[in-house]
């Protein structure tokens, strides 16, 4: 079956448990498993952080899987910083 979308929108099908986990995510049921499993796919397979993202002969293409690998990236780095580094906005004056 050949796929007729532009491949700056495709993604890896994902498995039933992949499914499962991002639907639980979403409820905020989701086991410690379903959570980092749901952030897996959300930065692996739909936001492809970790891909070569160049679509020969289409700038366009390119830069809207360069900004879905953005989104994925900027993620991680908000998981990667150490708790002791956030700062509480909470409290701040808008």
């Amino acid at each position: 079956m050949k796929n007729d979308k532009p491949i700056s929108v495709q993604t890896p099908p994902l498995t039933v448990d992949e499914e499962r986990a991002v639907k639980a995510l979403w409820r905020g049921d989701a086991t410690e498993y379903q959570q980092r499993l749901a952030l897996k796919v959300i930065v692996n397979k739909l936001c492809r952080a970790d891909d070569l993202l160049y679509v020969p002969g289409s700038f366009d293409e390119t830069a809207f899987l360069q900004g879905r690998a953005f989104v994925g990236k900027r993620i991680m780095q908000v998981l990667n910083k150490p708790l002791e580094k956030l700062e509480d906005t909470a409290n701040e004056d808008s």
